[in-house]
């Protein structure tokens, strides 16, 4: 490697926003790849350097670094139970709970070594080769490794077990990667400070295996989180398909509104629409006027429907990041048409008139109750003399 000063002109910038990105949201936590590496890489360069060199204006610099990061990684203890949880939930190996329990132990040694006055500086990396040595080493980071990848007893790699158990929550997915992110980075951490104090000969293949490793578990958890939000509908549908069957409900608003938030509690980055309406009428006569075709969608796939075992049926489409609609065209297409009994042929007729948009039709002689969660502009919903109408872009 290039000294210390060299080293540190040119990654300066990268590990202060490695520092920075520890502290960002889960969100942008468990998205980011490789920006983490110049941190990690500076625990090898520096530990040399704080102990030969403690007062010299490198080892400060990077003792403020290591100082913020451990800000960053405030209360990774609650965190470290948290994943213990998960994994008891998950059936993932309990001994995995006592490993993270090592490496935050190792990590707590390794800063006090950091942050020793000058003449306790010897006796405190002492300690910390002493204590990493006693406690497995890096058997333990490995093994989290293994877990995560699958290279385990049981099989499963980690994360698919988490999205799995989680059934595609993006937001618990996002804080599990979150926090498993962090621990990696305390159990790496510890591993580049023993390599560096320890076994600098070979200080610089650890410095290698542990970027590739890490970022190998970004890409897993990148790809976990888009497992989420690329397959939220399917998902979204196998929801409400469950709570329907726990609890058919009635045409009403109090129902219709605790479908919609169910949705938007789990998936609050997309904006949803409800129809709920009866799919046969106690009266018999109203079936007949309503027709067989008595709703129907035109535009695009972002829609599903679910029919409750009291014959209600709930009709939800949705848009992500959908854009303003021009109202007054929407009017002046719904009055050029002559809208008749067929609603499937309404909806695609007026999807024709209007691409980019989902549009939904069902009878007048059907009593709808309407909820949604997106911005006005982007949404429109109204009675009309032959049919209800929804709206909105895909």
């Amino acid at each position: 490697m290039t000294s210390v000063a060299e080293w540190l002109v040119q990654n300066r910038g990268k590990i202060e926003k490695g520092v920075e990105i520890m502290g960002q949201a889960s969100a942008v936590l468990a998205a980011t790849v490789g920006q983490l590496h110049p941190v990690l890489e500076a625990v090898f360069v520096a530990s040399s350097e704080i102990l030969s060199n403690p007062e010299g204006q490198d080892a400060r610099y990077l003792t403020e670094q290591f100082s913020m990061v451990n800000q960053k990684l405030e209360g990774i203890q609650a965190e470290i139970e948290q994943i213990a949880l998960e994994l008891q939930r998950t059936s993932l190996n309990k001994q995995n709970f006592d490993r993270e329990a090592q490496m935050l132990s190792q990590y707590e040694k390794f800063q006090d070594f950091v942050n020793a006055k000058p003449k306790f500086k010897e006796k405190k990396m002492e300690k910390f080769l002493s204590h990493y040595e006693n406690t497995d080493t890096d058997l333990n980071l490995d093994a989290l490794y293994n877990a995560v990848t699958g290279d385990n007893t049981s099989g499963d790699p980690m994360l698919e077990t988490v999205v799995s158990t989680e059934q595609r929550s993006r937001r618990a997915v996002e804080d599990f990667c979150a926090r498993l992110k962090k621990l990696f980075v305390v159990g790496i951490i510890a591993v580049m400070g023993y390599a560096s104090l320890k076994e600098g000969v070979v200080g610089d293949e650890m410095v290698k295996k542990w970027q590739e490793r890490m970022e190998d578990v970004e890409n897993r958890m990148k790809a976990a989180v888009d497992d989420c939000t690329e397959n939220f509908a399917d998902q979204a549908k196998l929801d409400m398909e469950h709570q329907l069957q726990e609890k058919p409900g009635s045409v009403d608003l109090d129902f219709t509104k605790s479908l919609l938030d169910t949705l938007v509690k789990k998936y609050d980055w997309v904006s949803w629409s409800i129809r709920v309406f009866n799919d046969k009428e106690r009266i018999v006569f109203f079936n007949w006027l309503a027709g067989k075709k008595y709703h129907g969608r035109g535009g695009g796939a972002n829609y599903f429907d679910v029919l409750t075992k009291n014959n209600i049926k709930v009709v939800i489409s949705f848009s992500v990041q959908p854009k303003p609609i021009n109202k007054g065209q929407i009017q002046q297409e719904i009055e050029g048409q002559k809208l008749k009994g067929n609603m499937m042929d309404v909806a695609q007729v007026l999807s024709r008139s209007l691409p980019n948009c989902l549009v939904h039709a069902v009878s007048h002689y059907k009593e709808v109750v309407e909820t949604n969660n997106f911005q006005e502009d982007c949404y429109y919903y109204g009675k009309h003399k032959k049919a209800y109408l929804c709206i909105h872009p895909e």
